[in-house]
């Protein structure tokens, strides 16, 4: 029960940390390389960019049009909606199949298997979100070595590093949730098939 519990307090968890990834803005930052400090001037997100002033006030500006985005931007979106919403889905369904609730408590298969497919949500909403957020680090990161030449570079932001974090938080949360209903499910299933005596007052040796 306990490490069941760990495995959807780590779901539910990753699912935050996606919504908040998916809507704060630093998935990259244009900062000016000077010796060893890289100081930010501009940050960009799924949804706006930003610039910060000489007077560090952050000035921030919504993407004029959905269809005149670029495609990275109308993938990353799509990738990280439908990933916090098979998360979403995964965090409601095993609610009632996790052992320390009381929902369906009359039958155990059934209880297993909400359990089961929660953490099946899981671990796709946690897939689409890893897959994303490495693509958009590897972009990032490939781009940064091939102007070397510039002094105005993307680095990758705070805001992608905690998306990708929350991803692997929903992916071994959900393999967790799989593993313990898989393993209850076949431990009932080997009790079902011992045989039963017709006598039970009557001892085999």
């Amino acid at each position: 029960m306990a490490l069941q519990i760990v495995a959807y307090i780590l779901s539910v968890t990753g699912l935050c940390g996606l919504i908040i990834g998916t809507f704060t803005n630093e998935w990259k930052i244009l900062g000016h390389d000077n010796d060893k400090t890289v100081s930010q001037e501009k940050y960009e997100g799924l949804w706006m960019q930003c610039s910060v002033d000489r007077s560090s006030v952050a000035v921030c500006t919504n993407y004029n049009s959905l269809l005149h985005q670029t495609y990275e931007i109308q993938l990353g979106r799509a990738m990280m909606i439908v990933s916090i919403v098979f998360s979403s889905l995964a965090a409601l369904v095993a609610i009632p199949g996790l052992k320390s609730t009381r929902c369906i408590e009359e039958n155990e298969k059934l209880k297993d298997r909400a359990a089961f497919l929660g953490g099946i949500l899981s671990v796709c909403g946690g897939m689409f979100a890893l897959g994303i957020t490495s693509w958009f680090i590897y972009e990032i990161v490939d781009a940064f070595f091939q102007d070397e030449t510039q002094t105005d570079r993307y680095v990758v932001g705070r805001s992608l590093i905690g998306a990708f974090v929350a991803s692997v938080l929903c992916l071994f949360g959900g393999i967790l949730l799989c593993a313990c209903s898989v393993t209850h499910l076949q431990s009932n299933k080997i009790l079902s098939k011992r045989p039963v005596s017709i006598n039970p007052g009557k001892e085999y040796v």
